[in-house]
């Protein structure tokens, strides 16, 4: 005889089971106009980190920005390294990006962009780099957006939009090539807001959505 079983779930108190670890939501910008270049031959120039420990949209999130002197593959290889010792502090967990998560270039940027670069310029860093991110979980807000939300776009505006979240003026970028030469000629904090807002709020969102992604299936009855 069959059974229906229906059991209510706090989400916040299977925070450590289901991210099995951290959240950390990561924003790659490399030396192009737009945030998402159309080839792989551009070098990255700056890596914006958030990570927390819960879903809670008030837990303590932590941020980090790998930034490179100038636009070079040498200073590249710089910002991959110390990138890849951050996330070797992390036995494990999801990671999450805005269109980045993904495994393949054609479905996400950040990640894929990443370690493309990686392998192609710097091989000393791939392997272990890739090892690295293999440990986590993926989650990508880009897509959720996509599949399960009522917006009009599912790029990162709409999305903060639509979760109430805010992003000062001083925080926005139209040319993300401009903006990195501005930081390195004036010293213009303009893009190390902007990805470290993009990163943030990103983790904010993935809070969000994977809170209403847990179900009884995610748990080990």
């Amino acid at each position: 005889m069959s059974e229906c079983l229906q059991v209510e779930i706090d989400p916040l108190k299977i925070s450590d089971e289901y991210l099995r670890g951290v959240l950390v939501a990561v924003d790659v910008l490399a030396f192009f106009p737009d945030e998402y270049p159309s080839g792989s031959d551009q070098p990255v120039c700056l890596i914006a980190a958030a990570h927390t420990t819960g879903l809670s949209s008030i837990s303590k999130a932590y941020v980090r920005a790998f930034v490179g002197a100038t636009a070079s593959e040498l200073e590249e290889g710089q910002v991959l390294k110390e990138f890849l010792a951050y996330v070797e502090t992390f036995s494990g967990g999801t990671i999450t990006a805005h269109y980045g998560a993904a495994e393949a270039i054609e479905e996400g940027f950040d990640l894929p962009y990443l370690l493309l670069r990686a392998r192609d310029h710097h091989p000393e860093v791939y392997p272990r780099l890739r090892h690295a991110l293999q440990k986590f979980r993926k989650h990508d807000t880009c897509l959720y957006a996509r599949d399960h939300l009522n917006v009009p776009s599912a790029d990162l505006e709409f999305v903060e939009e639509y979760y109430g979240l805010p992003r000062a003026d001083g925080a926005r970028v139209d040319d993300v090539r401009a903006a990195l030469a501005g930081y390195w000629r004036d010293g213009d904090p303009a893009v190390i807001k902007y990805a470290i807002a993009n990163a943030y709020n990103c983790l904010r969102i993935a809070q969000s959505q994977i809170r209403k992604s847990i179900c009884c299936t995610d748990i080990p009855l």
